[in-house]
């Protein structure tokens, strides 16, 4: 090791020590210059008021002296509205849960407030605040609530029937015994409901039949319901099955109410062509046209109007005198008038399809050289046209404001 190495590590030595000096200087230069305070903050806290005698002490104290020991430079100064708040601290307050404050009225001065030395009675002890819990976002938004039944349950008396088995059974019996009641069945038994197809469904698991309280034959009173719960009860029993009825105790009061709603909106435009001249149509000629136009001629002896997009029924047309018009009768007979009839309670969007009824009877006027009139025998023109349709669109909004939507499945029954 030559004499250049050893100076090196010489300087070396040297430069650690005087860093090692300096920063046990500087760290015992900080410990001196901190221990007044730590001294200071000591007398502090031992002459400071706790915060639970501070509350007290300002409690007790008069308005003018809690002013003048507010003002104090070392005091901080809170906002106030006049009068002094009260604040209450559960014991155990939820790490989450928002602190509870006693209302703070500003129209009373504090000057009403008085203190009192003697306890209050226990009845007029106040009682304890308990601090709102944290409601989530989905607890605060109650679901609505749902029929389990496939119907509505306002206007039906039903009855529910299950195999005491627990097995599947056939539904077509009972169906055939309910009368014009709608069916669903569950094929399964947590399958959804369907409406009763004999031609596809057999043995189910659930049947459910619903009775409408009332149709245009009137509301079902007292006796007509016992009798349905009689053949369908002597049925259940028959097969091994259970029936369970609903909403049969205030079934004729819900009954007479419904029906007299269901005349109210029952609005049935009627519309009679008749030949211009007092003449009459041949059979043949009539068929012919009417069926150029859309209609064909139906088993029970109406021409009912079909929609060109959907293929739907939306008005029919008979004889003048109401008679069933039958492929004889147009062969050999002429007709002198013709009978169209619109029913906008069976039909989806009623205002539309009141709109192509006027439409197509104005073109067949033309084709049939006849004029329109109305059941009294007056003539059909735009304003009646006009009035009869405020009056559908009048009813049919009242209909939709009652739950039942025209054209649905239950207004095809209550409107039977």
């Amino acid at each position: 090791m030559n004499s250049l190495q050893i100076g090196l590590i010489g300087i070396g030595a040297f430069v650690v020590a005087v860093l090692f000096a300096w920063q046990w200087w500087q760290t015992r230069r900080a410990s001196k210059r901190a221990k007044p305070d730590r001294v200071e903050d000591t007398i502090q806290s031992d002459t400071a008021t706790p915060p639970s005698h501070r509350d007290l002490r300002s409690t007790l104290l008069s308005a003018h002296e809690r002013d003048a020991d507010n003002r104090a430079p070392s005091a901080r100064v809170e906002p106030t509205l006049g009068v002094p708040t009260q604040t209450w601290q559960p014991a155990a307050t939820p790490p989450e849960a928002p602190a509870a404050a006693a209302p703070v009225v500003a129209s009373e001065p504090a000057t009403h407030f008085e203190l009192v030395d003697e306890p209050l009675p226990e009845s007029q002890m106040p009682e304890p605040i308990v601090a709102p819990a944290e409601v989530s976002p989905t607890a605060a938004e109650r679901p609505k609530l749902v029929s389990e039944w496939p119907f509505d349950e306002r206007l039906h008396v039903h009855a529910s029937i299950v195999s005491l088995s627990g097995g599947a059974f056939d539904a077509a019996p009972f169906v055939a015994t309910a009368g014009r009641a709608a069916a669903w069945v569950r094929l399964f038994r947590q399958s959804p409901w369907e409406s009763f197809d004999p031609t596809h469904v057999g043995s189910v698991q659930h049947l459910v039949l619903a009775l409408p309280l009332a149709s245009r034959a009137g509301p079902i009173d007292t006796q007509d319901i016992d009798a349905w719960r009689f053949l369908l009860t002597e049925q259940a029993t028959k097969l091994g099955c259970e029936a369970q009825f609903y909403g049969y105790r205030d079934g004729p009061a819900r009954a007479a109410e419904l029906d007299s709603f269901l005349a109210a909106v029952d609005i049935i435009p009627i519309v009679y062509l008749v030949k211009k001249d007092g003449g009459h149509w041949t059979g043949t000629r009539l068929r012919g046209t009417l069926e150029a136009n859309g209609f064909r001629l139906q088993s029970d002896g109406r021409f009912a109007y079909h929609e060109i997009e959907s293929d739907a029924v939306i008005f029919y047309a008979v004889d003048g005198f109401e008679r069933p018009f039958t492929p004889e009768r147009l062969r050999t007979e002429n007709i002198t008038a013709l009978r169209c009839m619109l029913e906008p309670v069976r039909l989806a969007q009623p205002l539309h399809r009141f709109d192509m009824f006027r439409q197509s009877l104005r073109a067949l006027s033309k084709l049939l050289d006849a004029e329109l009139k109305t059941s009294e025998g007056e003539p059909l023109g735009e304003p009646e046209f006009t009035s009869m349709r405020d009056e559908v669109k009048t009813a049919m909004e009242a209909l939709a404001g009652a739950g039942i939507e025209p054209g649905s499945d239950t207004a095809r029954s209550l409107f039977s």
